[in-house]
């Protein structure tokens, strides 16, 4: 059956080519009008307290989805005339400032305290810009757009576009690190293939099951977070060159003994089994991803693992008939290449397997320790560029009005003005909060509601909620912040008589990181059962995947004790992530060689013999694949100024290479000291003798 389904796309070349170009500009086309998500807070569960008071704030109060204006030496009727101008803008749901609690015709001395704190320090003022839409929608874009050029003719700042700002530097840098992980896969592909024309093909390939698999997101109506976006370009670069590697170099030599139409069917049919094997392990790593509480793992992993799948497709159907097409220049235009020949040193593995495997088991004590100590960071500010507007601008702010984070407290209207008001002064006394700011403290309690200004009263109740603004003193990496968020719901809880949800940017953080706790053990164990079936099933054992994955899950713990011994932390999306990547997209390797090494033991029964050609005819396409890996999110890594970004990308890339390491020193040895084991594990695992020993 192989054989007929090698035969078809050989000979079926030219329709193959047509049919894959269709489908290319149907993914260019698709991924021009797909849509990113740059919200990770939308990925949390609908069901938490803090996402449904986000939601009260923001439809009841507008105070959700807001900008934060500070305008300097600036008069108040100049800044009023800027707040009415700033509503006629499209988008724009309300405009927040002194005048939704005080006429500006008050001079500021007569004013309450509270009020005049809120919104005024020095000779700046604080205006507080809310949309109607979410933050990814196009028209807020518009609008922040409109609200800068609006705000040019006044000594201003604006914070809260992070996400906009997030989608423009992603719109200007997409390209260039696409740009940046060819050429480096390019290059490392030109110095160990030996024509400069293969690469290319190598590169249409992928780079055409890349871009179908992007534009496919927008037929199936997929809102990518912006993380996928940007790392599964060069990802599935890294992952799936494999294919194209383990494909090439068998029709390289098959083609010495056959004509070269026969050779290409003989390796497609004879590389299939590895190519659906080593995409099956990766495309199980990645599907790990889907059981992350927060949703942007499920967007990940469906996108990374459909990926691989068409690649894999592309490899044995489309690679070889721009191979063959494309092979009398490559015959012409060859050079030499390096060869890297570890048959050698596999040997030298092989005669001290014992002592070897004994120093692998050692290490992972460091390694369990080190990754038991990783500091991991959940705030996401943290991540973004220290240039960026919002972020220079979110910083004056926070110093000007003394506040590092804005807590909201939403409440269900079943209490009158004494129970807000003792709520209000118990929250006061929370650690931390240094500023209680709501309808309680700046309303005498005694005064009769109909004698309230009725502006007062609805700028704090709406639809049988109303709200408390609470300034915190911790900023969002101080570990006492999640204590006083703890100790504002359980105070809330106990003095308010109805419903209540303490909410904001720094409660959603705190969530998140709550939500992910865990997250990372369930990926990885997913991961690891999933793979160890789908190579129990290959290897026909149960003993071959414990080798195979507990070679990998050492390179693994090794990659992340890195950023412990180092003295580094990792973004909590790193973290979660890399366990299940590194896994799917490097298991590949030890799957390579112990295929050989089975091939090989068939065939002679020596062990030493048989790693030994294993190690000389497995080692350069193992090499290639890592290097490849390496470099094309090694490019991400050092250019992208996205902290989230460049964290994840280089936890890949130095997978990769430890993953080398550790694969080419480790399992060799493993797998001559586990021989027995395999044998009575085993079905069909060919037996051994002691010759060579």
């Amino acid at each position: 059956m192989l054989l007929r389904f090698a035969r078809f796309v050989v000979s079926r070349r030219k329709a193959v080519a047509a049919v894959s170009a269709l489908l290319v500009l149907g993914g260019i086309w698709g991924m021009m009008n797909s849509r990113v998500n740059y919200d990770l807070f939308s990925y949390l569960p609908d069901d938490l307290e803090s996402v449904e008071g986000f939601r009260i704030v923001d439809e009841e109060f507008a105070l959700g989805n807001t900008l934060q204006i500070m305008v300097e030496g600036t008069g108040d009727a100049a800044v009023d005339a800027l707040a009415d101008r700033l509503r006629t803008v499209e988008g724009v749901k309300a405009v927040h400032w002194v005048t939704d609690l005080a006429p500006i015709a008050e001079p500021r001395e007569f004013r309450d305290e509270t009020v005049v704190e809120n919104y005024y320090a020095g000779d700046a003022t604080l205006l507080q810009v809310s949309f109607a839409k979410s933050g990814n929608d196009p028209e807020v874009k518009t609008a922040v757009a409109e609200i800068r050029t609006i705000l040019e003719g006044y000594n201003a700042q604006l914070t809260g576009a992070q996400q906009v700002e997030l989608e423009d530097v992603m719109a200007r840098d997409q390209v260039r690190f696409a740009i940046a992980a060819l050429l480096l896969v390019t290059a490392v592909l030109l110095l160990t293939l030996p024509s400069i024309v293969v690469p290319i093909v190598f590169v249409i390939t992928i780079a055409a099951s890349a871009l179908i698999n992007l534009g496919l997101s927008y037929y199936i109506g997929q809102e990518m977070s912006y993380i996928t976006g940007v790392i599964v370009f060069a990802l599935q670069f890294a992952v799936t060159m494999d294919y194209a590697l383990f494909l090439y170099h068998r029709f390289e030599e098959e083609r010495r003994s056959r004509a070269v139409d026969d050779a290409m069917v003989v390796a497609v049919a004879s590389t299939f089994k590895s190519i659906v094997a080593a995409a099956a392990t990766t495309i199980a790593g990645f599907l790990a991803l889907i059981v992350m509480k927060l949703g942007f793992g499920l967007d990940m992993g469906v996108t990374l693992a459909r990926g691989v799948l068409i690649s894999l497709v592309a490899v044995v159907t489309l690679l070889p008939g721009l191979l063959l097409v494309a092979l009398p220049l490559i015959d012409r235009i060859r050079h030499k290449t390096p060869s890297f020949d570890f048959s050698r040193f596999g040997a030298f593995i092989a005669r001290h397997a014992g002592i070897v495997t004994l120093v692998g088991l050692v290490l992972f004590v460091p390694a369990i320790i080190g990754n038991a100590n990783v500091t991991l960071t959940y705030n996401l500010n943290t991540s973004l560029p220290d240039d960026l507007p919002s972020v220079v601008a979110g910083d004056a702010i926070a110093e000007a009005f003394d506040r590092e984070v804005t807590v909201f407290v939403a409440l269900e209207d079943t209490g009158g003005p004494v129970e807000l008001e003792r709520l209000g002064d118990r929250l006061a006394a929370v650690d931390g909060v240094s500023r209680v700011f709501g309808y309680g403290s700046l309303v005498d309690p005694r005064i009769p509601v109909e004698f309230i200004p009725a502006e007062a009263r609805e700028a704090f109740y709406a639809n049988g909620y109303t709200y408390v603004t609470l300034d915190v003193g911790y900023d969002m990496n101080d570990p006492r912040l999640s204590l006083t968020i703890d100790e504002l719901r359980a105070v809330t809880a106990a003095e308010w008589p109805g419903d209540s949800y303490v909410t904001g940017q720094a409660v959603l953080m705190d969530d998140m990181e709550r939500v992910s706790q865990g997250d990372a053990e369930r990926i990885n164990l997913i991961s690891i059962v999933a793979i160890f079936i789908i190579v129990a099933i290959a290897f026909k054992s149960v003993a071959v995947p414990v080798a195979l994955l507990g070679v990998i899950q050492l390179a693994i713990l090794l990659n992340q004790g890195v950023e412990a011994f180092s003295g580094g932390d990792l973004i909590f999306v790193s973290s979660l992530a890399i366990g299940a990547i590194q896994l799917g997209a490097t298991v590949d390797y030890a799957i390579l060689i112990t295929t050989r090494y089975e091939e090989e033991l068939a065939r002679t029964p020596d062990r030493i013999e048989a790693i030994t050609v294993a190690m000389r005819e497995s080692s350069q396409s193992i090499l290639v694949s890592a290097s490849t890996m390496f470099a094309a999110t090694i490019a991400l890594a050092v250019m992208s100024s996205i902290g989230i970004i460049s964290s994840l990308t280089m936890l890949i890339a130095r997978g990769a290479l430890i993953s080398f390491v550790v694969v080419m020193v480790f399992l060799p040895a493993v797998l001559v000291v586990g021989q027995p084991l395999y044998e009575r594990l085993s079905i069909g695992w060919p037996r051994h003798t002691v010759k060579g020993e």
